[in-house]
């Protein structure tokens, strides 16, 4: 039997769906923000059997919209020096606290980041505006790329801190990080804030509120 290259019901039967580390799918994934929606990017129709594009998205201006969120959460715990390049390792380590957190909450792991990254996304920040004399700070609208760029970046922050000198694994510290982030486990009322990320944001929010 014979196939075509024309014949392209072959390949849609062959590559039906790929799923996440051959375990996650990202269908009916929600993202409640619509702000962010069209940069929280995640291939609907076949997906990332393993989430690596050899760079291809960091030279052109705002190509990162274009890669996968999964991809972008990888490579930011590879900042940083000594972490830097080891791309294998940092794949494994996720692939492992994503099953810690499908263990937990029986939810898809991938939800549950795209959920934490909505809510760790600041809404305003502060900007000085002026000259050395007269320089004030004004609060100003974050763009939804911005916002996404500055959640993750958080989110890896807060891992990294809560895994130095410390005596869990970075895949545990990963899964309890987004799952504060995911259930909002934080309140500026609260003394101690659990989520690095979502205690960053309200200050980042609390400083452009009065700056208005």
């Amino acid at each position: 039997m014979r196939f075509y290259k024309n014949d392209m019901s072959f390949y849609k039967n062959c590559y039906k769906e790929m799923k996440l580390f051959n375990k996650w799918t990202y269908k009916k994934i929600k993202i409640k923000d619509f702000s962010l929606s069209q940069y929280i990017f995640m291939n609907y129709e076949f997906g990332d059997f393993i989430p690596h594009s050899k760079g291809k998205f960091g030279n052109a201006a705002f190509a990162k919209s274009k890669c996968s969120i999964i991809e972008r959460f990888i490579n930011s715990l590879m900042q940083q020096g000594r972490n830097s390049g080891k791309k294998i390792k940092a794949i494994n380590i996720v692939k492992k606290a994503f099953s810690l957190i499908n263990q937990k909450t029986n939810i898809n792991p991938i939800q549950v980041l795209v959920t934490a990254i909505e809510n760790c996304s600041p809404i305003e920040d502060s900007l000085s505006l002026g000259q050395k004399i007269s320089n004030k700070r004004v609060s100003v609208d974050v763009s939804p790329y911005r916002r996404i760029s500055q959640a993750i970046y958080m989110i890896a922050v807060g891992i990294k801190k809560a895994s130095f000198k410390s005596e869990k694994s970075i895949s545990d510290c990963i899964c309890e990080e987004i799952l504060n982030a995911y259930k909002k486990s934080s309140s500026r009322y609260l003394i101690i804030i659990i989520s690095y990320g979502i205690r960053k944001k309200e200050e980042i929010e609390r400083v452009a509120e009065l700056s208005r």
